[in-house]
């Protein structure tokens, strides 16, 4: 398992939210399996979708990736707060990815928290 980023696919960005999210995501993808079904490799949702980053064609699962420079502390930020909420409350709530990445953009942690 490579825990270093491509950074070669952020070329052309500039916001380090939006470099860490294309680096994280790519990350994931490349490396991770279904925790449920043990299915390779997960698919991505379209951008944009809320509380969901990835699922599994085979057991239909949602992966949520929230990823940080640094350590986790007991916030988890996100921007819809309300919308992470009634997902969490409602019947299709997520899985979680929390990763964790150095300032040289490789993973240090990676954690799987199911629902």
């Amino acid at each position: 398992m490579n825990l270093s980023f491509n950074t070669k696919l952020a070329e052309g960005y500039f916001s380090n939210s939006q470099i860490a999210r294309v680096l994280t995501e790519n990350w994931v993808r490349e490396n991770s399996y279904c925790p449920c079904c043990g299915e390779v490799p997960l698919n991505e949702f379209e951008n944009n979708r809320p509380v969901a980053d990835f699922y599994c064609k085979k057991c239909s699962e949602e992966f949520e990736l929230k990823s940080k420079n640094g350590k986790f502390s007991s916030i988890i930020n996100d921007g819809a707060y309300t919308t992470m909420i009634e997902k969490i409350n409602s019947n299709q709530n997520p899985n979680f990815f929390f990763l964790t990445y150095s300032k040289s953009w490789a993973v240090e942690n990676f954690l799987i928290i199911p629902k």
